[in-house]
C-alpha cells in the first residue's frame, strides 16, 4: 500500500479536534504515538516492547508513549515526549497527521490519545532499557490481517481482540488501536 492511499484512508478518522487532558475526567490521562513507516513501499508499524521489570504493563506489546505530566501542556506533547524518552526518536508536532479515538485501559484506568504519523523512513532509534526491552518492527498489513477474538481476556471487555507478529501477542488497549487501523484499513 503506497503512502498517498494509506494517508488518503486515515486521513477521515484523524481529522477531529485534539484532546486536553482534562477530557481523561476520573482516568489518567496517557497519549501514545503510533508510527506508521516504509520500508520501501511496504509500510511498517512501529511498536515496543516494553520492560519486564516495569510495575505496570510489564512485558507488553505497545506504541511509545505513556502519562501526561502538567509540564506538557497537552496530550500531543505527551506523546512526543515518551516518544523520544523511550526509542529516542524526536518528531514535531508538524509530523503529527492527527489522533485515532480515545481507547482506556482494561485494568489500570488509562485514557489514551493515540496520535498518529507516516513517515517514508524511519529515523535511527536508540531505546531506553528502564523502559523498553525491545522494538518490533512489524509490517502493518500483515499484522492487522492477524486479528483474532481475545477469549483470554473477553472477561475485560466483551469486544476484545488480539493481534500477532512473530510470537509477540498484542492486545488491550494497544489491539484497540490496531482495531481501529484494522477498520481504516482492511475492513
Amino acid at each position: 500500500m503506497l503512502r498517498d492511499e494509506l494517508l488518503s484512508l486515515l486521513s477521515p478518522a484523524v481529522t477531529g479536534p485534539p484532546y486536553p487532558a482534562a477530557d481523561a475526567a476520573s482516568a489518567t490521562p496517557s497519549a501514545v504515538l503510533v508510527i506508521i513507516h516504509y520500508h520501501g513501499d511496504s509500510p511498517h508499524i512501529f511498536l515496543t516492547k516494553r520492560s519486564s521489570s516495569l510495575k505496570i504493563h510489564s512485558g507488553e506489546i505497545a506504541f511509545p508513549g505513556g502519562r501526561f505530566v502538567k509540564e506538557d501542556g497537552s496530550l500531543l506533547t505527551t506523546a512526543l515526549r515518551e516518544t523520544e524518552e523511550e526509542i529516542g526518536v524526536s518528531f514535531g508536532a508538524d509530523q503529527i497527521i492527527g489522533s485515532l479515538n480515545v481507547v482506556r485501559t482494561m485494568t489500570s484506568n488509562h485514557f489514551i490519545v493515540p496520535f498518529l504519523t507516516v513517515q517514508e523512513r524511519l529515523p535511527g532509534h536508540k531505546l531506553a532499557p528502564s523502559e523498553v526491552e525491545a522494538i518490533l518492527d512489524a509490517p502493518l498489513i500483515e499484522t492487522l490481517m492477524t486479528i483474532a477474538p481475545d477469549v483470554e481476556h473477553y472477561h475485560l471487555a466483551r469486544d476484545s481482540f488480539k493481534f500477532t507478529h512473530q510470537e509477540n501477542t498484542i492486545w488491550g488497549a494497544t489491539a484497540r488501536i490496531m482495531k481501529q487501523l484494522y477498520d481504516l484499513l482492511i475492513d
